[in-house]
């Protein structure tokens, strides 16, 4: 199964949102391009931080392979005082401009991201109101309550912490490859060995995050529309002496809700822990048969750097699936609800 169609899986309802809400998002258009082009710099410039490390280890620290093929010539008769010099000043300055590119991506999308949802929730709380007296007869108060606030904002929410991270790492993930392959196309088909053991464990556990995210998030509604209701009508409960059966609904409710927290989280761990170990196994791969090609003067000490670097840098992804999963199938869940509200016509 192919990265597109696992991840279709875990978050389905993201695409349909957008979707349904993209006359509001098209208008964002210039945010969202300076936020695209932030992201593309900070690809950029990621790639290009290890590089000043390889300068220092093949130039300046083992200055008596200056006789190895795998050490180009061009920088091979620098002043070591100088190319370190150099090198330290440029992993500051990449540094700095990576900063300032995450800076005006994140801060772009945000105000973007917050624009588009504040009008989400506006046009949801007017479609609600214009719903009739039979569906908000049936619906529970709360649950709707829940919808209007607290599933737009985690929407909001998701764009920013898992949503950028997530594209900001896969095209990094491209690059790295890319640069990887032109280096050693051997030790960059080496680093690719345990891909599929991730996507194994992805596709394994992606649905079932995403089924237990959305059990979650109806849970919550179902416990805030009981503490809603029993506070909204407090003077015929207390008059009726129905405080201690109200609050046995909430708290089994409430009992319920923690189940379903306790149970993906516990699915999120199982997938990054496991994610972890296949990280580990590809970079002792990668460095065993990068020293032996180093031992050979196939490739350079800074060379190998680079492509630990890389490894650890394009694996990132992987953690960032695996971390962000469960982020994304609530945020899935939180769309679908939405969207079940948005799709109800009035009568």
């Amino acid at each position: 199964m192919n990265r597109s169609a696992s991840l279709s899986k875990a978050v389905p309802g993201l695409w349909q949102f957008g979707r349904y809400f993209w006359p509001i998002i098209r208008p964002q258009w210039l945010l969202l391009t300076v936020s695209g082009l932030a992201l593309v710099a900070d690809v950029g410039l990621r790639v290009l931080e290890p590089w000043p490390m390889k300068v220092i280890f093949d130039y300046v620290l083992v200055p008596a392979r200056s006789d190895d093929a795998a050490r180009p010539a061009p920088l091979a008769d620098w002043d070591p005082a100088l190319l370190l010099v150099m090198a330290v000043v440029t992993i500051v300055a990449l540094t700095s401009l990576r900063a300032l590119a995450t800076y005006w991506n994140t801060v772009s999308l945000a105000i973007a991201s917050g624009r588009v949802m504040t009008q989400v929730r506006n046009h949801l709380y007017r479609h609600l109101q214009r719903l009739s007296l039979g569906y908000h007869n049936q619906a529970r108060s709360g649950d709707l309550i829940v919808r209007v606030s607290g599933d737009a904002s985690r929407m909001q929410e998701v764009l920013i912490t898992a949503a950028l991270p997530l594209v900001s790492s896969l095209l990094t993930l491209v690059a790295m490859v890319l640069v990887m392959l032109w280096l050693d196309w051997r030790l960059a088909l080496l680093s690719t060995v345990t891909l599929p053991l991730f996507w194994l464990a992805a596709t394994r556990f992606s649905q079932r995050i995403r089924s237990a995210s959305r059990q979650q998030r109806q849970q919550e509604g179902a416990v805030a529309a009981t503490a809603a209701e029993s506070l909204a009508a407090i003077k015929l409960v207390q008059a009726l002496s129905l405080e201690n059966a109200f609050a046995a609904v909430f708290a089994e409710q409430n009992h319920r809700s923690l189940s379903d927290v306790v149970e993906t989280k516990r699915l999120a761990a199982h997938l990054e822990r496991t994610v972890d170990v296949v990280i580990a196994m590809g970079t002792a791969l990668v460095l065993w048969f990068g020293a032996r090609l180093v031992i050979q003067d196939a490739l350079s000490p800074g060379d190998v750097l680079v492509f630990l670097s890389y490894l650890k840098n394009a694996f990132k992804p992987v953690q960032n699936f695996a971390k962000y999963t469960g982020r994304l199938a609530k945020a899935a869940a939180s769309g679908e609800r939405i969207l079940n509200v948005m799709e109800t016509e009035p009568e």
